[in-house]
């Protein structure tokens, strides 16, 4: 299996490239058809969880103001470290119907060189396309076996070590706790304000051991540098403009701050660090020079996969 990093550059509905990295998440994207799948859904969302695997499904993801297909399905299953569909045909009027959804679905996985495990119950038919791939044929009593035993493969199969050891939610959290930064929990008014600031671009707010610094944090792994960089001094922008109106918010009423904590807010506010993730050791050298090219007006570190790999290495 090809362990390189590998960018989406060509959209199959002729938008402009996403950039989206191929399996960049410890996620599983399955197709199936939402009415009838509550036995099988049930049993794999499991399984994936106990392998540290979230299972991502088109429906009930949210995507306002964007391309759905490319928001709910295309993006979620190039990203995925494999993919699960049940290529189960709907049954109307006696009839088995292939479903059309998630035969699309399917099409896509395998269009994108997709790791994929198809099952179909044993009673039915694959359509004439798919019938000479390896499929998982099931019954309702040994639907639970055979996932599990199809899913372990999958998983060993499609394991990079970069990707996987970045992803698991406790290996970043060991890398922050190596970098003295912790989440904000978010339970004040100010750090839910601060937190908004940098949250529509991708950004996740941190904060220093003793809670006096707060670092922006962006995981951009799935984005290009000129993508990153654009995120970055948006973000600046935003924090510049609210640091400069804030004399005129509070003389409107917007604000209510008094002059003594006004100089302290925006002193502190001008301390923020930014911190920036990105896949390859490539993309953070053109990161770092875009940077250098124009100065930010904060700190900014620029960190790859593989930084946080040594860094936990280096840890005791």
């Amino acid at each position: 299996m090809d362990k390189r990093i590998r960018r989406n550059e060509l959209c199959v509905i002729g938008l402009p490239r996403c950039d989206f990295v191929f399996s960049s998440t410890r996620t599983c994207f399955i197709g199936y058809g939402f009415s009838e799948s509550a036995l099988e859904m049930n049993v794999l969302r499991h399984l994936l969880r106990e392998q540290g695997i979230e299972p991502v499904e088109a429906v009930g993801t949210l995507a306002p103001g964007q391309n759905a297909f490319c928001a709910k399905i295309c993006s979620k299953i190039i990203v995925s470290q494999f993919c699960v569909a049940l290529v189960n045909n709907d049954v109307k009027d006696g009839v088995e119907v292939p479903n059309a959804n998630v035969n699309m679905e399917y099409g896509l996985m395998l269009g994108f060189n997709k790791y994929v495990v198809p099952f179909q119950r044993e009673s039915q038919t694959l359509p004439f396309n798919v019938a000479g791939l390896d499929t998982v044929k099931y019954t309702n009593e040994s639907f639970e076996r055979k996932a599990t035993e199809a899913i372990e493969v999958a998983v060993k199969a499609t394991t990079q070590e970069a990707v996987a050891t970045f992803s698991a939610d406790q290996v970043l959290e060991a890398f922050l706790l190596s970098k003295r930064l912790l989440v904000v929990s978010l339970t004040t008014e100010g750090d839910r304000n601060l937190f908004e600031l940098g949250r529509p671009l991708g950004f996740n707010m941190l904060m220093t051991f003793d809670g006096m610094r707060y670092v922006y944090f962006g995981n951009f792994t799935a984005l290009r540098p000129e993508a990153v960089l654009w995120r970055l001094r948006t973000l600046e922008d935003i924090i510049q403009e609210r640091i400069g109106s804030l004399p005129q918010r509070v003389k409107m009423g917007i604000a209510s701050v008094d002059q003594q904590k006004l100089a302290a807010l925006q002193t502190f506010l001008q301390q923020l660090r930014t911190m920036l993730l990105v896949t390859s050791d490539d993309d953070r050298e053109n990161v770092r020079q875009g940077i250098s090219a124009k100065p930010t007006r904060w700190a900014v570190e620029v960190l790859s996969l593989s930084d946080i790999r040594d860094a936990l290495q280096n840890i005791g």
